[in-house]
């Protein structure tokens, strides 16, 4: 196991992507803490998919974008495990507006929690493990929406594209402390895989076989997919990569994708 007696805190990890992710890091040997907006039958059947891998799970109701809930996450993960060795940024807000058509309220909501709040997460985040003195990892979730426009994905892409710029500057700035920080951008992600209720805002919203024809790779992606990434770059596989964005879509962002 890649990351034997690891502990681990995923924001945004009750379901599609960030349960992919808590569930791979726990077979892989961590402990993990599952933070999300809303303890629902999602949030406790990503739980006990982790407890069906043998690994301690902590439950945390917080969101990210509140420094007051930030902090009392971290405290109570830091309660219960002891530590933290890992932090993904996965929680996703989603504001698909024309530019005309956005409003002050929604680009405060878009940014405090995909941007502000991955700062606020990977400060606490960072000090701990400065603190710890054993080094550690961070990973954010961006996406392809932060190298290339989509109609309507102004304040999201912005954001996914300043965590890029984000995770150089934390890289850089905690040099010597031997803590990793970098992203990932997912492509498409399939979300009929799961549950109606559970789809994800990452997922496909359809045109799912005409991805076949226009992704190098003939399928969206899969919850599972992103997680790979995560793990080899929370392990030490990945000790060598920092301030990096690696995208994870199948080749979609080669060329030849449509609008």
């Amino acid at each position: 196991m890649l990351l034997e007696g690891k502990k681990a805190l995923i924001t945004g990890s009750r379901r599609g992507i960030g349960r992919g992710i808590a569930t791979v890091l726990a077979r892989e040997g961590a402990d993990i803490g599952v933070n999300d907006i809303d303890r629902d039958r999602a949030a406790e059947d990503t739980m006990a998919m982790v407890r069906a891998q043998g690994r301690d799970v902590s439950w945390h109701l917080a969101d990210i974008s509140s420094s007051a809930d930030v902090t009392r996450m971290f405290d109570e993960f830091l309660e219960h495990h002891g530590r933290i060795d890992i932090l993904v940024n996965n929680a996703v807000a989603s504001i698909k507006k024309p530019f005309l058509d956005i409003a002050e309220e929604d680009w405060d909501f878009e940014v405090g929690n995909a941007l502000k709040g991955y700062f606020l997460c990977s400060q606490r985040a960072a000090r701990e493990m400065v603190a710890q003195g054993e080094g550690g990892k961070i990973v954010s979730v961006s996406s392809v929406h932060a190298f290339r426009a989509w109609p309507n994905d102004l304040v999201y892409g912005v954001c996914k594209a300043g965590l890029v710029r984000m995770a150089q500057s934390i890289a850089l700035d905690l040099a010597g402390h031997g803590i990793n920080c970098n992203c990932i951008a997912p492509g498409y992600i399939d979300s009929r895989l799961l549950p109606p209720e559970e789809e994800h805002l990452r997922g496909v919203s359809g045109d799912y076989d005409r991805a076949n024809e226009w992704i190098p790779n003939r399928r969206a992606g899969v919850p599972e997919d992103i997680a790979g990434a995560v793990v080899f770059l929370s392990s030490a596989l990945g000790d060598y990569v920092n301030g990096q964005c690696i995208t994870v879509d199948g080749g979609f962002l080669t060329g030849g994708t449509p609008q």
